[in-house]
């Protein structure tokens, strides 16, 4: 397994790369593993629709910076120009609640949706969509707001 993984990840790619996918490409082109301001800005620069903050789960970069915390100063950063995807740390809907709140257009659900699928396959994802989904709106209930667009960073404590 090590070997596979080691070779899947070629620190060798550079910003070429990335232009050779972005005009062999015309979908959506998504750029995981982002993890400073300035990566974002180059990777959109180079034809990024969205830049995935991702830590690889802080598995494999524990010391890396949390997709969290690094989220406003990245949205700062490229503005609107590219949508902002998070992933790792999304344990809860709050967890989702908070990205969106800090600037995420979307988030990943990596862990939930694979404990829901080794627990009970397809209905098991089924669940463990609609336990976000409740926990979701149960947080913005709490905060008191009645839809994503009226959350706002001061809604999120980051201890």
């Amino acid at each position: 397994m090590a070997e596979l993984i080691n070779a899947m990840f070629d620190p060798g790619l550079d910003y070429e790369d990335l232009d050779w996918v972005r005009q062999s490409w015309p979908g959506k082109l998504v750029v995981k593993g982002i993890q400073s301001t300035e990566d974002a800005r180059d990777v959109v620069k180079h034809g990024a629709d969205a830049v995935l903050l991702s830590n690889h789960g802080g598995r494999q970069l524990d010391r890396a910076p949390t997709p969290l915390e690094l989220l406003p100063r990245v949205r700062d950063e490229i503005q609107e120009e590219a949508e902002i995807w998070l992933d790792g740390g999304i344990l809860s809907g709050a967890d989702i609640v908070a990205a969106i709140a800090r600037g995420a257009d979307a988030c990943l659900i990596g862990r939930a949706y694979l404990y829901g699928l080794m627990a009970g396959g397809e209905r098991g994802v089924r669940r463990a969509v609609d336990i976000l989904r409740t926990e979701i709106v149960r947080t913005m209930q709490l905060l008191g707001v009645r839809s994503t667009a009226e959350l706002r960073p001061e809604h999120v404590t980051l201890r």
